[in-house]
């Protein structure tokens, strides 16, 4: 039995519907794993600073959010034990964040998480439809990064 097909201006409520239930689901992965009170925009940031650390204009620049509102997350996640700042190996003057040891297990956590919903989409749509549709969104996306929407 074939589902009904969306209407032709479905397309933005369908991608936002998809990213929210995709983001829940890592995001209760990463709670079950007894890691609660991260935000998507956290996973943002263990991404851009997982291989190697960034400083706070480089993390500003990828969210889009100014340098202030970055250091102001960065600064909850440095409480928390997730990050930690270290001294910059080519300029004197600035700050590297990277991820401690805690950091890095809480992005395996989601890591395995996406990688089970790339899984569960293969299963549903299988192997040669889903690359169809991975594709489709890259060429959505194409040269966006991604955002936080909270």
């Amino acid at each position: 039995m074939s589902r009904p097909r969306p209407p032709r201006d479905a397309l933005p409520f369908l991608l936002m519907s998809a990213t929210s239930a995709v983001a829940e689901r890592i995001d209760a992965a990463v709670r079950a794993a007894g890691h609660p009170g991260l935000r998507p925009v956290h996973g943002l940031i263990f991404g851009r600073i997982a291989s190697g650390g960034a400083t706070i204009n480089e993390i500003a620049a990828h969210l889009g959010i100014t340098k202030q509102s970055a250091a102001a997350i960065v600064g909850g996640l440095e409480k928390s034990g997730i990050v930690e700042r270290r001294p910059h190996p080519t300029d004197r003057r600035a700050v590297l964040i990277e991820l401690t040891p805690l950091g890095h297990e809480i992005t395996r956590v989601a890591a395995d998480a996406a990688t089970a919903e790339t899984r569960s989409l293969e299963e549903a749509l299988g192997q040669s439809d889903s690359q169809v549709f991975l594709q489709a969104l890259g060429y959505l996306g194409a040269g966006a990064p991604p955002r936080s929407v909270w």
